[in-house]
C-alpha cells in the first residue's frame, strides 16, 4: 500500500465533500458515502443512518438558494488503521448566511471521519462534528445575537 497516495486520496475526498455541500450538489456528495454511511451534525443532535438519509436531510436544511454556506476543512489528522479502513480529524471553519432572516452564523468545529475503501474508491463511512463555536449575527449589521461555545461562555 503507497501510504501517501492513500492518505492524499482521503484528503481529496473530504474536500469534495465540503465543495459539493456548498454548491449544493446533493446528490454528488452521495457518491462520496458508503450506503450504510453515519452522520452526527448538530454536536450530536440530529444522528442520520444511511446514505439516503444525509442526503435527504443536507438537501432539505441547507437546499435553499436563499441559503448560502462556506465551509473550510483543514488541518487534517489522519489515520490509515487497516488497508481498508481510516479515521480522520479536521478542523472546520464554516459560515452560513440567510439575507432573508438577515442572519448569519460562523463557527468553528472538529469533525471526527471514518472512512473505508470500496471498490469505487474512499468513501466515508461515518462523518460528524462538535463545535468548538458558534457566533450568530446580524447579517446586514454584524451585530452579535448569540455566542456560545463548548467552553461554557454565555452569549
Amino acid at each position: 500500500m503507497d501510504t501517501a497516495a492513500e492518505l492524499e486520496a482521503i484528503r481529496r475526498l473530504k474536500y469534495a465533500y465540503f465543495r459539493t455541500l456548498d454548491l449544493k450538489q446533493f446528490e454528488d456528495l452521495g457518491a462520496l458515502l458508503t450506503a450504510d454511511a453515519t452522520a452526527s451534525y448538530e454536536d450530536g443532535k440530529t444522528v442520520l443512518e444511511s446514505r439516503a438519509a444525509i442526503v435527504s436531510w443536507l438537501g432539505a436544511v441547507l437546499g435553499d438558494p436563499g441559503i448560502v454556506t462556506e465551509h473550510h476543512g483543514h488541518h487534517p489528522e489522519i489515520t490509515l488503521s487497516s488497508d481498508t479502513t481510516a479515521e480522520g480529524t479536521w478542523y472546520l471553519q464554516d459560515r452560513v448566511i440567510i439575507p432573508a432572516a438577515d442572519l448569519e452564523i460562523d463557527g468553528t468545529a472538529f469533525y471526527a471521519d471514518a472512512y473505508r475503501l470500496t471498490e469505487e474508491g474512499w468513501r466515508i463511512a461515518h462523518t460528524g462534528y462538535i463545535r468548538v463555536f458558534e457566533e450568530q449575527r446580524t447579517h446586514s449589521t454584524f451585530e452579535v445575537r448569540s455566542f456560545s461555545s463548548r467552553f461554557g461562555q454565555p452569549g
